[in-house]
């Protein structure tokens, strides 16, 4: 399998210690850091570079501060040590200009992740990128494709026009007959996304790195939150020269970008049969719901950290959480998010397709979001108590219900 080199670059610049160093750091002249129009980057570019390992590898990077303002790194849906989670003020000091910090973990996980900054609205400024973990073993596909969707800094209008890979409508080159793999990755911090791809049947593989049953997306559709991820596979079946878009939007879809055929030999003549699951990570299939602790939270009451106050509550490590998420308003979805645990919805769809018909497309298995319609009385959860001081976020979206 190979993998296109695209978003940014793949790899970034490597010490005589073996860490690979980041540079946070302006993107070209501009405006001051507090114009809405500020644009940040890592290593230069907008996505940064791509980081890949393989499951089982330490990620050793050093993030140099190059900015007038401090920030920090955090390593979105990874499971890893609370010291390395990037918060500041919880797990770590901001990292002051001219200063670095080193990350080190190991990922237990093989799937789709991103990093981003996480002070103030520097994420929306240009600080993300994505973190690729492999799995140890080989894949079905020929090659595998990231895709990160943001909107401009400062972006007027409603909706905001999306960006993939830091480009407006960007083209995808693809080959008739491949199995390809999409990384679709929502670097968005509040905004749902609908996307289809006209004329595929994509197979659902992955939600927020974690393998699933192969699904089949109806109609082409699979909805993403505010800083999830969908692996999808799609079988190129389409003739040389022809052109697929990729739409955002329900009522009102736009393009985003459009898979390009490319005109030559076909990269596999034979039809493939359909996939076969991911190789599972290690993660329990079953919860203990009898002796689980039981709590509740209000999103519409979600509030800044407050470090000195009390805690929603004191749970044992491993100990499974069944938390009751609350959506008082009436039209806006919320997205709730547990740092470095996962949740499992409660409420199993029995369908084998995905009614994606908006930004809250799922199915069952372990997430580290979830989306909490308006007007909702419970959406419970069940998430694993297995690292000290997890920070539960509630972020509400620009979209209705």
């Amino acid at each position: 399998m190979t993998w296109i080199g695209w978003p940014g670059h793949s790899w970034a610049e490597t010490a005589s210690d073996g860490f690979r160093v980041i540079r946070a750091r302006p993107l070209g002249p501009g405006s001051a850091p507090q114009s809405p129009t500020f644009v940040s980057s890592y290593d230069g570019t907008v996505p940064g570079p791509t980081l890949r390992i393989t499951r089982g590898e330490d990620l050793c990077v050093r993030v140099v501060n190059d900015l007038a303002e401090p920030t920090s790194v955090h390593w979105h849906g990874v499971r890893l040590p609370n010291a390395m989670d990037g918060v500041p003020g919880l797990t770590q000091a901001p990292i002051a200009p001219g200063t670095s910090f080193d990350y080190r973990f190991r990922p237990p996980d093989a799937g789709t992740f991103w990093y981003h900054a996480h002070i103030g609205a520097q994420v929306d400024r240009g600080l993300y990128a994505a973190l690729i973990v492999e799995e140890a073993q080989p894949v079905d596909v020929d090659r595998g494709i990231v895709l990160m969707f943001a909107v401009p800094p400062g972006a007027g209008g409603s909706p905001a026009p999306v960006l993939v890979n830091g480009s407006l409508r960007p083209d995808v080159p693809v080959r008739s007959g491949e199995r390809l793999r999409l990384r679709l990755i929502n670097a968005t911090t509040a905004r749902g996304l609908s996307l289809k791809l006209e004329g595929h049947a994509p197979w659902v593989m992955a939600i927020d790195g974690q393998p699933t049953e192969p699904l089949l997306a109806r109609e082409g559709r699979v909805g993403l939150g505010p800083g999830s991820r969908v692996d999808l596979f799609i079988d190129a079946t389409r003739e040389g020269g022809t052109v697929a878009p990729l739409v955002e939007g329900v009522r009102d879809e736009q393009p985003v970008a459009r898979l390009v055929y490319q005109r030559g030999g076909e990269a596999r003549a034979a039809r493939r049969s359909a996939p076969l699951p991911l190789p599972p990570n290690p993660l329990p299939a079953g919860i203990d719901l009898k002796n689980s602790l039981k709590a509740e939270l209000k999103l519409g009451n979600a509030r800044p950290l407050d470090l000195t106050g009390t805690p929603l509550f004191t749970v044992r490590r491993s100990r499974a959480v069944n938390l009751g998420l609350h959506n008082p308003s009436g039209q806006l979805q919320h997205a709730a998010r547990c740092r470095r645990d996962r949740t499992r919805c409660l409420r199993r769809r029995q369908s084998r397709q995905v009614a994606a018909r908006g930004p809250s497309a799922g199915a069952p298995g372990h997430r580290n979001g979830r989306l909490v319609r308006g007007g909702l009385a419970r959406s419970c959860c069940t998430l694993l108590g297995n690292r000290s001081r997890p920070a539960l976020r509630g972020q509400p979206t620009d979209q209705a219900a």
